[in-house]
């Protein structure tokens, strides 16, 4: 696409469209990695329609997702005229499901005369799994893996086997989105910790309120309660987080709430449910001004 074809696009998609518009020329087949719990949030609406691409929806971390209604997303992708498929890495059905998925859509792509190898390129927002989604293909360790956002520091292809290579990018996402609100915060992908854990524990709080999901929160018997403040002091001396005299310590309970929501302490669940529309936060800025040359990061 040219410069002059980009500018009608929104400035979130104009930045990840120039981070990788240079390998397209190379790349056969998009893996677009999304988080099963918020598979709406979690992606760049549009990206993957402009890139020309054949392409791949995969609803990573399925592990710490409701499987029905992962399966209502891949039935609405699905709808949508898309390929999707969950993974959940620690299952070898599911990565076998997920490869062969691959290798029929990579199948229909037509590299250039010589080249018999099909080049993948995955894409999405930092910390989504990327690396464990290469490794589980690659069937070894072939990229690091950390739980933490922005661990891809350099590019790499990687060999998997199926004559497929995989080209692993560093995560795609423009940082501005998520000072509009904690959504994204909550499944990870802000480096580094929150600077007020009790308000993104509210907004967690508040999340699994308004989706039906609060009774997944510990029973804390007589003082569980739809006030938030209620709960979090509660929730704060039954795992003993105490400060002097006994009291409450909101900010400690407020950190430990999200964590143990991130790593699946809470059961597998989903925030996003297929059968319900949203309005992505990015869309307020898709009426920025175009980024100059000059000013590009």
């Amino acid at each position: 696409m040219s410069s002059t074809g980009r500018r009608d696009l929104p400035g979130h998609i104009r930045k990840a469209f120039r981070s990788i518009e240079r390998f397209l020329p190379v790349v056969d087949v998009v893996i677009e990695l999304l988080d099963a719990r918020m598979p709406f949030s979690s992606r760049l609406p549009g990206l993957v329609a402009r890139l020309g691409k054949r392409s791949v929806v995969v609803l990573g971390k399925a592990d710490l997702a409701d499987p029905d209604e992962t399966r209502r997303w891949i039935r609405r992708f699905e709808q949508e005229g898309e390929t999707c498929v969950a993974l959940d890495a620690r299952q070898p059905g599911l990565v076998k499901r997920l490869t062969a998925a691959i290798r029929e859509v990579a199948a229909g792509a037509r590299p250039p005369a010589g080249r018999t190898v099909r080049r993948l390129l995955v894409i999405g927002i930092p910390n989504v799994g990327k690396s464990t989604l290469i490794n589980a293909l690659a069937g070894r360790r072939a990229a690091r893996v950390a739980n933490l956002p922005g661990v891809t520091r350099h590019i790499q292809w990687v060999k998997i086997p199926g004559h497929l290579e995989l080209l692993d990018l560093p995560g795609i996402l423009d940082y501005r989105l998520l000072k509009m609100g904690e959504t994204l915060r909550l499944i990870n992908t802000v480096p580094g910790p929150t600077e007020d854990p009790e308000a993104s524990a509210r907004h967690l709080f508040d999340l699994l309120q308004a989706t039906g999901l609060a009774a997944s929160l510990p029973d804390l018997g007589a003082e569980k309660t739809d006030r938030f403040a209620t709960f979090l002091e509660a929730y704060a001396t039954h795992r003993n987080f105490l400060v002097a005299g006994g009291q409450p310590d909101r900010r400690r309970a407020g950190a430990d709430l999200v964590r143990r929501f991130q790593a699946g302490g809470f059961g597998r669940l989903t925030i996003e449910r297929a059968d319900r529309e949203y309005a992505h936060p990015a869309d307020e800025l898709a009426d920025e001004p175009a980024d100059e040359p000059g000013n590009r990061p």
